[in-house]
C-alpha cells in the first residue's frame, strides 16, 4: 500500500513539475537562439561600424599606419560576406605600402574642402526587441550588450550634432563663424569615428 501510494504521490508531482520543467528547458533553448541572434547581428553591425570609422578617416585625410593595421586585422578575424573580402584585399595592399605612399593615399582621400561627411545612424533592431528580456542572459553578458547599446546612443548624438553643424554650412555666417562651424562638423566627425573604432572593440569583445 505505502509503494502504491509513493507511486502515486510520485506521480502527482511529476505532473505539476512537467509544465515548469517544459518551460524551463524551452526558456532555455529560447534563450540560446537569443543570444546566437544577437550576436550575428551585432557582428554584421561591427563590420559595418569599422568601415564607418574608415570612411570618417578617409574623408579627414587621417588615414594612418596603426588604424590600419587594426582594421585590416579586424576583417580578416570577423568579417565572412563576400563582399568585405574585397575590402580586406585593399586593406592589406594599404598597409603593405611605404610611409610615403600612405601620406599620398590619405592626401587623396581627404575630401574637398567644400564637401563635408556625412555620417549615418546604425541600428541594431533585434537587440533593441530584446531590452525587456535581458535578465535571461548571465549578469556580464547583460551588461556587455546595455554598454553596447549606451555607445550606439552616443553615436546617434554625434551623427544628429554633424547634421546640426552641416545645416548651418548653409546659413548665411560671417567668416569666423563659418569657420568655427566647420572646425566643430569636423571634429564631431572625428569624435564619431573614434567612437565607432571603440564600440567595434566592445562588439568584438563578446
Amino acid at each position: 500500500m505505502f509503494e502504491k501510494l509513493a507511486i502515486l504521490v510520485l506521480g502527482w508531482l511529476l505532473g505539476l513539475l512537467a509544465p515548469v520543467i517544459t518551460d524551463l528547458i524551452r526558456s532555455r533553448r529560447e534563450n540560446e537562439l537569443g543570444r546566437q541572434a544577437a550576436l550575428s547581428e551585432l557582428g554584421e553591425l561591427g563590420n559595418t561600424l569599422a568601415l564607418a570609422a574608415f570612411t570618417v578617416r578617409a574623408d579627414q585625410g587621417s588615414l594612418d599606419r596603426k588604424f590600419l593595421e587594426w582594421i585590416k586585422s579586424d576583417m580578416e578575424r570577423f568579417s565572412i560576406s563576400t563582399e568585405l573580402q574585397g575590402v580586406t584585399l585593399s586593406l592589406r595592399q594599404f598597409v603593405a605600402m611605404t610611409d610615403a605612399e600612405l601620406v599620398q593615399l590619405s592626401a587623396a582621400s581627404s575630401q574637398k574642402p567644400n564637401k563635408a561627411t556625412m555620417l549615418q545612424r546604425y541600428s541594431a533592431p533585434l537587440l533593441d526587441s530584446r531590452v525587456n528580456s535581458l535578465w535571461s542572459f548571465e549578469t556580464s553578458f547583460q551588461r556587455k550588450l546595455l554598454e553596447i547599446k549606451h555607445h550606439m546612443a552616443l553615436l546617434d548624438d554625434l551623427v544628429d550634432r554633424s547634421r546640426k553643424y552641416f545645416d548651418l554650412t548653409f546659413t548665411k555666417l560671417d567668416g569666423d563663424n563659418h569657420r568655427l562651424v566647420a572646425e566643430n562638423h569636423k571634429q564631431t566627425c572625428y569624435e564619431y569615428g573614434r567612437r565607432a573604432e571603440l564600440l567595434v572593440g566592445k562588439i568584438r569583445s563578446l
